[in-house]
């Protein structure tokens, strides 16, 4: 993959809740992106912002500047994300990532799972509750249960995982009244976590898989990432779930991984990169069996993150993998200026007089 040198905004939003201690972090990040840049012959300025990007934006053309786009969320605003690329769209910017309609059909966790059934991809069984009420019959225990429109595995503990009905309901109750949200149900796949990133367009390409490692913890029910494995550094679960960057798979699992994040990947109308979560679970006789329980079309691009460390392992310095996510958008740019170039081109031909 090849970019153009095209001059770069990164445009982030900060919260008002965030800590001293978290503006540090994400200022270094923010750095480590623009010194990537910078270093691979890349204008790249950044640009912050709190609710509305307008302002920040203002000054710089979108004929010439690409919005390399790192807005992950938007504090007390669900689809955030999305209303920002809407408005991006609407400026004439071009930007990394995916599409406003790709990321608002992944915040719906009962509209993902209903998208991946329609595609016969393999996920557990599951299915939403919009109140303690309806919550009459469930038969596939243990299951995992999660507010229906929150990301970032939020109220996803160890008190998640539920074995009756009586509990699920419990559960759902709970999440009702601390998120003001219906919860989404799934069987719970007990097994090895397997994070496949993928990049690209025409023919995006799986980076090597990336496996969390339970090994450190024995309960199978409690093998899973919490909220506290993400954000709580030094907590039981933090210190407990480390990633296996060469995880063991047979050709033949690793294959059909491959294939069915590839396939997760075209149905959800994925462009430049995104990451698909996998359970896999052992049958009786010993074959492994890969179930999607999580599609992320906005995945954690730190330096740091999941899908930073696949590029690694591919070969991709931080700057490279950065710089060719832009060089992504630079071609979608091109060619979308190559067919207004042709579509008027044709306007002029069919009102030209005749000499």
């Amino acid at each position: 993959m090849r970019t153009d040198k095209a001059p770069v905004i990164v445009l982030y939003n900060y919260y008002k809740s965030r800590t001293q201690e978290e503006l540090e972090y994400g200022a270094r990040q923010t750095q480590e992106m623009l010194d990537g840049l910078h270093a691979l012959g890349h204008r790249a300025v950044a640009v912050e912002f709190w609710n509305d990007i307008r302002p920040g934006l203002a000054k710089y053309d979108p004929n010439e500047w690409i919005i390399f786009n790192w807005v992950e969320a938007i504090e007390d605003e669900t689809a955030g994300d999305a209303r920002v690329c809407e408005e991006l769209d609407e400026m004439g910017f071009t930007y990394t990532g995916n599409p406003p309609a790709t990321l608002r059909l992944s915040i719906e966790k009962g509209h993902v799972k209903r998208m991946l059934d329609r595609w016969h991809i393999p996920t557990p069984e599951g299915r939403d509750f919009l109140s303690p009420a309806d919550v009459t019959e469930w038969k596939h225990f243990p299951a995992i249960v999660k507010p229906i429109a929150q990301h970032c595995s939020a109220a996803v503990t160890r008190d998640a995982v539920v074995h009756s009905v009586e509990a699920l309901r419990a559960r759902v109750a709970h999440i009702a009244e601390a998120f003001n949200e219906g919860s989404i149900v799934e069987r719970f796949i007990a097994g090895r976590e397997i994070n496949v990133g993928i990049w690209g367009n025409g023919r995006p390409r799986v980076l090597p898989l990336r496996e969390i490692d339970f090994s450190a913890i024995p309960d199978p029910l409690h093998q899973m990432v919490t909220w506290d494995s993400k954000w709580t550094p030094n907590s039981l679960e933090w210190n407990t779930t480390p990633v296996n960057e060469q995880p063991v798979v047979s050709d033949a699992l690793r294959a059909e991984i491959e294939d069915i994040a590839l396939r997760t990947y075209r149905a959800f109308g994925c462009r430049d990169y995104a990451r698909v979560d996998l359970r896999i679970e052992t049958d009786a006789q010993g074959v492994e069996r890969p179930y999607v329980v999580d599609v992320n079309p906005n995945p954690d691009i730190t330096s740091d993150g999941g899908f930073a460390g696949g590029c690694r392992a591919a070969g991709f310095s931080y700057g490279e993998a950065i710089s060719n996510i832009v060089g992504m958008a630079v071609a979608r740019r091109n060619r979308r200026n190559a067919l207004m170039a042709t579509l008027s081109q044709r306007r002029v031909s069919r009102v030209a007089v005749p000499a």
